[in-house]
């Protein structure tokens, strides 16, 4: 029963087959793997790693992702940092060996000790200094990045002083090279660590499967890893376990908290027959479940699948961002070869040596590189916490910008579950036709419809054919033979049916009381009205304060009659609800206000605004749940709750207010830092310092997003 806009809901098949040509995906790291993998056994079973550096971070760790990677940052800063503290303490003596130069003992152990300390940094220069300089010159070839700075600052102090022990030179900067990898190391940890954290809801995700399943075979009770199950598998799950897969009961009753997935609170009552998803919970059900999909289609899966593709996604100031860094650098170069040719001039090659690699390391730019992704990550994780799924970075910071928002009224402004308050009609035959009709409608008031027949005893297993929707109409079809209509007073006219005066009065009375008239027809007069009831959700009143409060504006656009619009404007006291409205108006409402150059948000069910949520800048689909494969909406809400949707732009606003800062201060930090480098009054490792705690405002800056 079509009153607002209303499409058929597409069919999305996921093909989740992977090309035969695609790289593989790193173990530990998930980087695909370009050339070919390294293979090793891991828990029984033969794994793919893209270098031994990455099974040894597993096997040490046992972690995957960036925990595993900020856990093994964290072991060799520690080693590192032992190793170049001695370095540092050992070098502090040399400083003072020139106060004795014709003892020839002191002499001599100076030259020990030097041997001593290039000992000691050795280690540590491959260690931390290894995967720095194989990423900078990595494919035999010179990477313009961040690790290329500190590669050829840390190692030319490294080889400076090697030459330098070995010829008996005074230029010895091994403290200088090993702690500027060390403070590295420590600034790569605390970059990782944060990216992990804002991945912890991913993990939680995972968590949610079990690792195994009781699988029924040949009668017997079969325990099997969750990875094992396939198609067709009789799966027995008992009363407070998780769902290790998706499929339909066979054999059991009882109710499965499906709140992760829909948002509903309140547990479902599963019955034979009835869907059954993984990620929810079994609450005090026995039930023999048979899997229906494959792993990859199981709707956890798609879940985790979908957040990675959206993790992976860049907003355009992150793109401007990146450009910023890639511009920066070639600059920085040029600034640095400037530095030690005008400082060699001036007081010789030790001077310029130590300026050129200040200038180097004060200029990565990782302030830069993670002010903008990072502030992104938790962004996105905070709006999956509150069950918003936000389909990329870039719609995220589009949010920040809306302007106008647009509501549908059906489904969005009120309950989405309608109640059948009057049914009139020729006979029963006529009830049961159009139940059978409704239930291939995906409209709120089809389903509450056929819910009601069902409950009343009605038999609604008639054939069905030749199924049409008319959008902003209703719908029509064959049924056991017989057309059937069901639509709005204006459908019925389209057809040319008059609508009887009994009706007509009832349609009336109806609309006064704020209750939805839908009328059924044959194919030669007008045999029924339906009155649904429909309550406007108690939220929303404080939603659009909140939006009045943000300085957004906002409309009601529906297809309800002019009176029944009244009544609404009444109950929520607003005066922007535009009524009587057919698709093709929403659409138009929507590209004048997008001419006007502002951001434009379109919420809906996610079902028969598909145009309208399409059409907009940004399209909300409601009450998603499940069904993740909305296309035409940019941001899902698993619930019905309207609140979301002020909560989200606030979200998004907090976000791109963090990153601006981050932004500004990586740019002054990196002026400022960069003028006294060139002027020679910046000693290297308080660059690498400098560097460090650039980084470590950047992060707890972006940590921010979390009290939004």
């Amino acid at each position: 029963m079509e009153k607002d806009s209303l499409s058929i809901k597409p069919t999305i098949e996921c093909d989740c087959t992977k090309p035969i040509n695609e790289a593989v995906e790193c173990f530990q790291c998930g980087i695909p793997i370009t050339g070919k993998p390294i293979r090793y056994s891991v828990d029984g079973k033969e794994q793919d790693f893209c270098c031994f550096g990455c099974y040894l971070v597993y096997k040490t760790t046992g972690l995957k992702g960036d925990e595993g990677t900020a856990v093994a940052f964290l072991g060799k800063f520690g080693f590192g940092y032992f190793l170049a503290m001695l370095v540092f303490m050992l070098s502090t003596y040399l400083y003072g060996a020139h106060l004795t130069p014709d003892d020839p003992q002191a002499q001599m152990f100076t030259g020990f000790i030097k041997y001593i300390i290039l000992i000691l940094a050795t280690p540590v220069m491959i260690l931390l200094g290894y995967p720095i300089l194989k990423n900078a010159f990595s494919g035999g070839r010179i990477n313009l990045n961040t690790d290329t700075l500190i590669a050829v600052g840390a190692f030319s102090a490294y080889f400076l002083s090697v030459y330098s022990v070995f010829t008996n030179k005074p230029s010895i900067y091994f403290e200088t090279a090993t702690m500027i990898l060390v403070l590295v190391t420590f600034g790569r940890y605390l970059e990782t660590s944060s990216r992990a954290k804002a991945s912890n809801f991913m993990k939680k995700l995972m968590e949610l499967s079990p690792e195994k399943a009781t699988v029924i075979k040949d009668g017997k009770e079969i325990e099997v890893s969750r990875d094992d199950i396939k198609v067709g598998d009789i799966v027995k799950i008992i009363p407070g376990e998780k769902i290790p897969a998706d499929g339909i009961i066979i054999e059991g009753q009882g109710h499965v908290d499906e709140s992760l997935l829909t948002g509903e609170v309140k547990p479902v009552l599963k019955n034979v027959g009835d869907e059954i998803f993984t990620g929810t919970v079994n609450i005090d059900g026995l039930f023999k479940v048979k899997v229906n999909k494959p792993s990859e289609d199981w709707t956890l899966n798609r879940f985790i699948n979908l957040m990675k593709e959206i993790r992976a996604s860049k907003a355009p100031i992150n793109r401007i961002s990146d450009r910023i860094a890639a511009f920066f650098l070639p600059l920085v170069i040029v600034l640095a070869f400037g530095s030690f040719a005008y400082w060699y001039y001036q007081e010789g090659f030790e001077k310029a040596l130590i300026v050129t690699l200040s200038v180097l390391l004060i200029s990565c730019p990782c302030a830069f590189s993670i002010g903008a992704p990072l502030a992104l990550w938790i962004g996105l994780g905070e709006a999956m916490r509150e069950g918003i799924i936000i389909r990329g970075a870039d719609v995220l910071e589009k949010l920040s910008t809306v302007k106008y928002v647009f509501f549908d009224k059906t489904g969005t402004i009120t309950e989405k579950d309608m109640v059948v308050s009057y049914v009139k009609a020729l006979d029963e035959e006529i009830v049961r036709k159009a139940c059978a009709l409704e239930k291939n409608s995906e409209h709120p008031l089809g389903r509450s419809f056929v819910n009601y027949c069902v409950n009343r005893g009605f038999d609604c297993d008639c054939k069905v054919e030749d199924f049409k929707v008319y959008f902003g109409y209703g719908i029509e079809g064959s049924v056991d033979g017989k057309r059937i209509y069901i639509g709005s007073e204006r459908f019925m006219k389209k057809l040319g049916f008059e609508i009887p005066e009994e009706l007509k009065g009832i349609e009336r009375k109806a609309e006064r009381e704020g209750n939805i008239p839908v009328f059924i027809a044959d194919d030669q007069k007008v045999v029924g009205i339906v009155l649904f009831s429909q309550k406007i959700k108690d939220e929303a009143p404080v939603v659009f304060r909140v939006l009045q409060k943000l300085k957004i504006k906002f409309a009601i656009l529906t297809g309800d009659t002019p009176y029944f619009a009244k009544i609404v404007k009444e109950k929520l006291g607003i005066d922007q609800v535009k009524a009587g409205l057919l698709p093709e108006d929403k659409l138009r409402i929507i590209s004048e206000t997008k001419k006007q150059g502002k951001t434009v948000a379109m919420v809906g069910d996610g079902i028969n605004d598909a145009p309208a949520l399409a059409a907009a800048d940004i399209g909300i689909a409601m009450g998603c749940g499940t069904d993740l494969t909305r296309e035409s909406a940019n941001v899902s809400l698993l619930g019905d709750d309207l609140r979301k949707v002020p909560l989200m732009i606030l979200l998004a606003k907090k976000v791109r207010k963090v990153i601006y800062t981050n932004m500004f201060w990586a740019f002054i930090y990196n002026i400022i830092g960069l003028g006294l480098a060139l002027m020679g009054k910046l000693n290297p490792i308080f660059a690498a310092l400098a560097m460090v705690l650039s980084s470590a405002f950047v992060i707890a800056n972006s940590v921010r997003v979390k009290n939004w």
